[in-house]
């Protein structure tokens, strides 16, 4: 669920002084004023409030939208800066045209944010030799509601030709505290198309708390955390470092950033943080090998363009892709990291389970070309590739409602029956203020009768349904939040699962801040936006410990 980006400390560094006021939409406004400096805070002090990549075809624009009529955002696979996408800008009719991101909730009042992206001129700017190759961009912070307020908060002069990185800081006023925000990429002097990647934003946060137990410390069973590049480095590396023995990959192991094209791989994402769980001795849980999501086009793709079928030739086809991806990462881990390999669990297929067909099983790609026999084929694959040592899951979503347990204890005996190697399943957790916990207590006690091992791989436990948005976060709501998962991590740790791990560092790194659309207020996880400690740490620190 989101997005690989840059190392806080290049953003720190690169970092300009504060910029110029926002240009208004009229085309001639005054000059602005500008603002006095203010101290850089150290690097450490940095925590990332905004990460956004376009590499994941699934995420999509991962929430950036239009900004003015006619204008239209869509994720480029075509000359990304980083990875393998970038956010493609057309239609622009006004020089204040371009993309927009809603960011309320993570910038802060009285605070001052360094910002960087990288930027180009996309069709338009172009391929014409008497077309204009270049044009100056610049990054907006805007504030409605009450006063409406612009900052420009960085401006470069770019081309059509190679990406140029835009960067800049903005302290924000003290009394701004209420209000909607939106950070948006704009232009001066062109109307050619824009390309956008690699967006950062970060703020200083206060130290990390030192006067309160380490969750880790509080049990044996491991404790896991998602994780991208930004965590890994500042205040957010020491947050992980105190709390959590285990690392998942939010998005850099999965197959779209690793294999993008058919024998071209990128391990770079990846290796950022296995390299990191080397270096503090920590493990990993991998993240993941079949999906229906994630995987590129070109796996169901034949040499000549047209769709797999389930004709032999194509099925055999897409089983020797399946195995080729699986035995390249395995050789990876093993050229790399040797003995040192801190993967020592796979997720080997995610979310199978579809509870309104028939047979139960989500009618992907994959099951339309292979059957369900694709499930443990790959089960079988893997552990020819990974070895005995390494765990086997089969992770999905929902295991607590009724429809989608019985889907998965069918699926989990057709797969024994079959002689699958699956060794565990990985329930992902993602619930809700409301959520039975009951129901949970009922899933474990199922397939620790059915004889599996389990782990909690994905928690978070939302503030509201999916379908609302917040106007505030309420100390009530924060307490019962941390009841609920109170409760539930004593029901998991009754369960003795092989680990629990939530899914993300801190509230602002959360998927379902734009899941299924913008919602900047949701607080899922158990640290807030300043890395602080909420009701839900405590909640989870006592279900630890009974």
């Amino acid at each position: 669920m989101r997005r690989p980006g840059l190392i806080l400390g290049v953003l720190a560094l690169a970092a300009a002084a504060l910029a110029l006021l926002l240009l208004l939409r009229d085309p001639a406004p005054p000059a602005p004023t500008p603002a006095p400096p203010t101290p850089t805070a150290p690097t450490e002090a940095l925590t990332g409030v905004l990460s956004t990549g376009f590499d994941d075809p699934d995420q999509g624009t991962t929430g950036w939208e239009p900004l003015g009529e006619g204008v239209g955002v869509e994720r480029s696979g075509q000359v990304p800066a980083v990875g393998t996408g970038s956010l493609l800008v057309t239609g622009r009719t006004e020089t204040w045209h371009g993309a927009q991101v809603d960011v309320t909730g993570v910038v802060s009042p009285g605070v001052r944010h360094t910002v960087t992206a990288a930027v180009r001129l996309g069709q338009g700017g172009g391929d014409d030799p008497g077309e204009q190759r270049h044009g100056q961009v610049q990054l907006t912070l805007q504030r409605t509601g009450g006063d409406e307020q612009f900052w420009h908060i960085a401006s470069a002069e770019v081309t059509a030709d190679a990406w140029a990185t835009v960067t800049g800081a903005v302290e924000l006023p003290a009394d701004a505290t209420d209000g909607q925000w939106r950070l948006y990429l704009e232009s001066t002097d062109t109307l050619a198309d824009l390309r956008l990647d690699e967006v950062q934003m970060a703020r200083p946060t206060p130290p990390v708390q030192k006067d309160i137990p380490a969750l880790s410390a509080a049990t044996d069973t491991p404790l896991g955390v998602a994780v991208a590049g930004q965590d890994l480095s500042g205040r957010p590396a020491e947050l992980l470092l105190r709390h959590f023995d285990q690392l998942t990959a939010e998005n850099a192991m999965k197959p779209a950033v690793v294999q993008p094209v058919e024998g071209e791989f990128d391990f770079e994402p990846m290796d950022q943080i296995l390299d990191f769980a080397v270096a503090h001795d920590l493990t990993v849980h991998g993240h993941t090998l079949v999906w229906h999501k994630s995987t590129p086009d070109w796996f169901f793709t034949s040499p000549d363009g047209r769709p797999l079928t389930d004709d032999p030739a194509d099925q055999q086809l897409l089983r020797d892709r399946m195995r080729a991806h699986l035995q390249a990462v395995a050789d990876h881990l093993t050229t790399r990291y040797g003995a040192d390999n801190p993967v020592d669990s796979w997720d080997v297929v995610n979310e199978p389970l579809d509870p309104t067909q028939p047979d139960g099983l989500r009618h992907s790609r994959w099951y339309d070309i292979l059957g369900p026999d694709y499930i443990a084929e790959a089960f079988a694959i893997a552990r020819g590739v990974f070895g005995p040592e390494v765990t086997l899951y089969l992770n999905d979503y929902d295991t607590d409602a009724p429809d989608r347990r019985r889907a998965l204890l069918s699926l989990l005996d057709d797969l024994r029956t079959a002689g699958a190697p699956v060794d565990a399943v990985g329930h992902q957790m993602h619930l809700r203020l409301g959520s039975s916990v009951d129901r949970v207590n009922d899933t474990l006690d199922a397939v620790a009768a059915a004889g599996f091992r389990q782990a909690i791989t994905e928690l978070d436990v939302a503030l509201t349904p999916a379908d609302q948005q917040l106007s505030a976060v309420t100390a009530e709501q924060l307490d019962a939040q941390g009841d609920l998962v109170e409760d539930l991590v004593d029901v998991f740790m009754a369960h003795d699962p092989e680990f629990v791990s939530v899914w993300g560092l801190y509230d602002t790194r959360s998927w379902l801040r734009t899941w299924p659309r913008d919602r900047p207020l949701e607080a899922p996880l158990l640290f807030d936006d300043e890395l602080q400690a909420k009701p839900a740490y405590r909640g989870f620190l006592a279900g630890l410990t009974g």
